[in-house]
């Protein structure tokens, strides 16, 4: 038998919206006419505040956006600054050969880095 491992993305909670539909009624009253205005007025209420929570997640998704540009353009400029460093540092330890040289007398070995 086979049995699959819920997340909590699959797991109903305060952040789906169906938690907020309020589609069970929850009284056991039978429908009377004076009832739906106020069943009118729990559902612009829903509305409302559906719409304010999609202008948020609209305004959040450009914020999210705006900020993904920034970052990129950061590691940009920071990638750029490394590989000026980088050659810098080689330049002066290879003497511009691509070989590594004897700097101070001294031959240098290779560095092996093992996970």
């Amino acid at each position: 038998m086979k049995t699959s491992i819920k997340t909590f993305q699959d797991v109903n909670s305060l952040h789906d919206l169906r938690t907020y539909t309020g589609a069970v009624k929850k009284s056991g009253k039978p429908d009377l006419p004076t009832t739906a205005i106020l069943d009118l007025y729990m559902r612009r209420n829903e509305k409302d505040r559906l719409t304010g929570e999609l202008k948020r997640a609209r305004k959040r998704r450009v914020q999210l956006q705006t900020r993904l540009e920034d970052v990129e353009k950061e590691m940009n400029k920071l990638l750029a600054k490394a590989t000026q460093t980088a050659v810098k540092i080689r330049g002066a330890a290879e003497g511009g050969s691509g070989r590594s040289s004897n700097v101070g007398g001294k031959k240098k070995g290779k560095i092996v880095l093992g996970y």
